[in-house]
């Protein structure tokens, strides 16, 4: 039999739950907060054909700016390990990340270590939502865990694992955003039981990093003379 303090518990949990989702319509259900608006996201394809929810502010002025601030990868929220996916993998993770982003960065623009006119600052956080389709809606996991590897039984069935990164580029000066971005991973899976592990992973970073790369190169990419 159920407890019913615990059935009280969930029952206001869930309530808080709908509330908050009936008061941030603009928020989607993959959506962290870590950026401060996704009302105006657009989903787009890459150069690679993968596809993925962007957003360029207009009068961004790209051709001013010759340096790139990168901070320090983020989570959000506060990561919390599990069996399948342990708070060393997560950090082994961001540390790929950290390493990998300035590189990809430096290979068009020089990096900056400090804000100044002309540079921007790029801000990117680990995010996701925990979502399996095949649970019911009371069932839902909120966002609280930076990657979900759905476990239905021990055995060697297929899932999913969600690995999301949202990122922004701010003017370093003013603060102004200038573009916005959500990716999620597309393909990375795990089998019954099996851990996380970075190499689960590291395609999927790589073809961020290759992202990153590109987009820099292709929205700061100078005039020919």
């Amino acid at each position: 039999m159920t407890n019913p303090t615990y059935r009280r518990a969930t029952a206001g949990w869930l309530g808080a739950m709908l509330c908050a989702a009936g008061a941030a319509p603009a928020l989607a259900q993959s959506d962290s907060g870590y950026l401060k608006d996704y009302s105006q996201l657009e989903v787009r394809k890459d150069s690679k054909g993968v596809e993925r929810r962007v957003w360029f502010n207009p009068k961004a002025n790209w051709q001013s700016y010759e340096r790139i601030l990168v901070a320090p990868v983020d989570f959000h929220p506060k990561p919390e390990g599990t069996v399948q996916v342990t708070l060393g993998t997560l950090f082994d993770i961001r540390n790929y990340l950290n390493a990998g982003i300035p590189k990809a960065v430096a290979a068009s623009v020089p990096l900056a270590k400090t804000p100044g006119p002309g540079t921007l600052r790029l801000r990117a956080a680990i995010t996701a939502v925990s979502v399996d389709k095949s649970l019911k809606p009371y069932q839902l996991i909120p966002i609280a865990l930076v990657f979900t590897a759905a476990k239905r039984s021990a055995g060697t069935e297929t899932y999913k694992v969600k690995l999301q990164l949202e990122a922004e580029m701010l003017d370093s000066v003013t603060g102004e955003v200038l573009a916005l971005a959500v990716r999620e991973a597309q393909g990375v899976q795990v089998q019954g039981d099996e851990p996380v592990t970075l190499k689960t992973a590291r395609p999927q970073l790589d073809l961020w990093l290759a992202a990153f790369q590109e987009e820099v190169a292709s929205r700061l990419k100078k005039p020919a003379p």
